[in-house]
């Protein structure tokens, strides 16, 4: 009669054993899918707030520069027309590299003064722009970035400004580059709702065209009247998308699904990017428990029904606790287990792959002297130091998200882990730790860096990559004592070449003179094209004194290139050095602005010899 109790029942205890275990089993998927979509969203928002904070900062850096080149301030003090005409002059070239869609000059009043733009039919000068606030903020004495629509264009734009100061530190005007931002916007579509926002909740950029200029949270009646009257984005109420304001990390529900919020702050002023990352992933992976569960039960039914036919309960037995090792080492993730004395205690198929021991390697062994004794420089990673060491030792629950693990034939490779402390009847028996190989997903973000830095016509750097590098140069420089050469050069004649020959050959200009760049300096300088036909040359541990090596390397190599046969085109490069004195020292946009003024001297020299030789060329054919 018992043994008939023992099988009626060992059914019924084995499924609630199932069910309970695909309830957990559901559980982890579920938060697993989470964790992914946690991970992937601040992936995407990572790029995007990277994306966007080296284009707006790569535009104030030059605003900065621009403000501080010597053909501004004398149109402040002057007002003449030859000082306007050699403004108009240098906001043409700044415009023209930076691609922007305006630069302007105000006075300390706010009226523009000279302007990129003052040949359109919208043009700013003689405009007033003192009631913008990226006038009167910069005209205290700051920089400052502005997010609005334009009064005129009524595009959304970028308005990066910068004071004009004399000696003194007075203020005599301001100077803004405009940025429209449209093709920014194109970033964003590849994510379902992806939203640029103001600190008040204006979806300024957004993936979706028909939420643009729209509340993305009900906003207070003040605030709303506040903005319409400021007309940063226009004069009409603005509609609220969701109900209420929605935070970082939290879920919310949109157009029927439900979604994951990341918001990242990019700026002081509050400006944030907003993604919302679809959570099916996880409906998905608790459907897959749940199948998974009702799977396992339907196997068990029928085991133990032959069980109960059969009498083979021993096989049946060794059938579930195959099934149950089988799910245990199907995990992709690395896991190995730790005894309180730091000993390996269990490993799994996928850990043992990506380490390259076997588990009679690894058994016993203790797992820091095996596979995590050094940082990933080598150098010694004392135990007390580790995090695996606090949980099996302090129970601490520990995520580590950048470091390395060691294999067995000495290198090593990134991993993010998870060391999570085992504890039974309040009692610390060790720790569990889970680990990922991250080396691709590193790889990847060093190319995005990559491609953010590079001139992708050329291969040089470009300006952003030029800045960051050249200003880590002029630390060193400084704290070394020693000096460096600036070369600022320019294509002469690249529209000629455009309009004449056409873009594909003034593509292949742009390479040749790069490549002349190339071989003229060597490969510790910094070399960069820094939009246009403009680039630029650091040439670090060197003095004044070699400047004319380097100028007359330049000019042999393109004389060279001039005299080969068939040429469609003259290659011509206008050059201006600045030297750094580290007893005098100077940032990089100082030596950019004395470089580019000699440069501008160096292409008007050009110009009046050749115009000198075309009227020597006359008065000879008149005789």
């Amino acid at each position: 009669m018992n043994k008939r109790r023992f099988f009626y029942s060992l059914p019924i205890i084995l499924l609630l054993i199932v069910v309970t275990a695909g309830w957990f089993t559901t559980d982890y998927l579920g938060n697993k899918a989470r964790q992914e979509i946690i991970g992937e969203s601040q992936a995407s928002l990572l790029t995007l707030s990277i994306h966007i904070f080296s284009s707006l900062h790569y535009f104030e850096g030059a605003v900065k520069s621009l403000a501080g080149s010597p053909w501004i301030v004398p149109v402040l003090l002057s007002k003449g027309e030859r000082d306007i005409e050699q403004a108009n002059s240098v906001l043409d070239r700044y415009n023209s590299a930076l691609n922007a869609s305006v630069s302007y000059l105000m006075d300390a009043n706010g009226m523009t003064m000279a302007s990129s733009n003052r040949n359109d039919p919208d043009s700013f000068v003689g405009n007033s722009y003192h009631f913008r606030p990226y006038f009167q903020k910069a005209s205290e004495g700051r920089p400052y970035r502005y997010f609005a629509l334009g009064t005129v264009s009524g595009k959304r734009g970028f308005y990066a400004s910068y004071p004009v100061q004399n000696r003194s530190g007075k203020v005599l005007g301001v100077v803004t580059i405009k940025k429209d931002l449209d093709e920014m916007e194109t970033f964003f579509s590849k994510y379902p709702f992806c939203f640029l926002i103001s600190p008040e909740g204006i979806i300024f950029l957004s993936s979706s065209p028909a939420m643009v200029l729209k509340s993305l949270w009900p906003l207070d009646k003040s605030v709303q009247g506040k903005l319409i009257t400021s007309q940063q984005f226009g004069n009409k109420p603005f509609e609220s998308v969701m109900k209420k304001e929605i935070a970082d990390g939290t879920e919310v529900a949109f157009e029927g699904s439900d979604y994951f919020v990341s918001r990242k702050v990019i700026d002081s002023d509050g400006w944030s990017i907003l993604l919302l990352t679809p959570m099916d992933r996880i409906r998905n992976y608790k459907l897959i428990g749940i199948l998974a569960t009702v799977s396992v039960c339907g196997l068990i039914i029928f085991f133990l029904s032959v069980i109960y036919l059969t009498d083979r309960s021993r096989e049946a037995i060794r059938q579930s606790e195959e099934s149950k090792r089988l799910l245990l080492h199907a995990a992709g993730d690395g896991i190995f287990g730790i005894d309180t004395t730091g000993q390996v205690t269990f490993v799994n198929p996928a850990a043992r792959r990506m380490l390259g021991f076997s588990e009679e390697d690894m058994l016993g062994q203790g797992v820091h002297n095996l596979i995590h004794h050094s940082h990933k420089d080598g150098s010694n990673y004392p135990l007390v130091d580790c995090p695996m060491y606090d949980s099996y030792t302090k129970a601490a629950h520990r995520n580590v998200t950048d470091e390395v693990l060691w294999r067995k034939d000495g290198s090593n490779f990134l991993v993010e882990y998870s060391s999570t402390p085992i504890i039974e009847d309040g009692k610390n028996m060790g720790a569990v730790v889970t680990f990922k190989d991250i080396t691709d997903r590193k790889r990847m973000e060093e190319e995005i860096l990559a491609l953010s830095i590079t001139d992708q016509l050329t291969g040089l750097h470009n300006r952003r990559g030029f800045l960051s590098l050249a200003a880590q140069q002029l630390k060193l420089a400084e704290r070394n004592k020693s000096g460096m050469l600036l070369f600022f050069a320019d294509l002469d004649g690249l529209k000629w070449i455009n309009d004449t020959l056409g873009h594909e050959e003034g593509d292949q200009a742009l390479i040749e003179a790069a490549t002349v760049f190339k071989e003229t300096f060597r490969t510790s300088d910094i070399i960069a094209r820094l939009g246009g036909d403009e680039y630029a040359a650091l040439a670090v541990n060197i003095t004044e004194e070699n400047s004319e090596i380097f100028t007359a390397r330049l000019q042999s190599l393109t004389d060279t290139r001039n005299n080969q046969e068939n040429r469609r085109y003259r290659l011509s490069i206008s050059v201006g050095c600045s030297c750094y004195d580290p007893e005098h020292p100077c940032s990089i946009e100082e030596l950019m602005a004395s470089a580019d003024r000699l440069m501008y001297e160096h292409k008007q020299k050009k110009k009046s010899l050749l115009l000198q030789g075309a009227s020597l060329q006359a008065g000879f054919n008149d005789l």
